[in-house]
């Protein structure tokens, strides 16, 4: 009998030392696989898209106009539909967003809502045009402690001024 099988065979005796695992130490074990676990971790279906799309985030939605899907997509997924204004002034501000095609919307638009309100006013036009192109280049989003109004409280004035 060697020495090993005589310390197992003691009833009383000091219990045999078990053989220490190779390879990196629990810690380190541990440490490897929270990494792995962070870096496996599923993307969230929406973030700030701003140059490649890999899949349509509306998808499923495809039936309703942009504007509902976007809206319909904000609800249901709790995600922002559209940039923050101070990102598009940004990428205007970089040439990105051409400033003469969002002048030619913001026409369109205080086009279409004069006919729609009855307003052929030119001074009216003007200052909607006026009015949505500071707000929509110039201005920040609104901020608590911030006296600037919002594009909507903005737009309300205007409806009243021209009802």
């Amino acid at each position: 009998m060697n020495q090993l099988e005589t310390r197992t065979a003691e009833p009383h005796g000091p219990a045999p030392a078990e053989p220490r695992p190779q390879g990196p130490s629990l810690g380190k074990r541990l440490k490897i696989r929270s990494m792995v676990t962070v870096a496996g971790e599923v993307l969230p279906f929406f973030w700030p898209m701003r140059n490649f799309i890999h899949h349509n985030p509306l998808h499923g939605l495809e039936d309703l106009p942009f504007e509902q899907a976007v809206a319909k997509a904000t609800r249901l997924f709790h995600a922002r539909g559209y940039l923050r204004q101070a990102e598009y002034q940004r990428l205007m501000a970089q040439g990105s967003i051409d400033p003469q095609v969002l002048e030619g919307l913001v026409n369109a638009f205080v086009d279409d809502w004069l006919a729609e309100h009855d307003g052929a006013d030119d001074d009216l036009r003007r200052l909607l045009r006026s009015c949505l192109l500071t707000e929509l280049t110039q201005t920040d989003q609104p901020a608590p402690g911030i006296d600037v109004p919002c594009t909507g409280e903005v737009l309300a004035a205007i409806k009243r001024v021209a009802g």
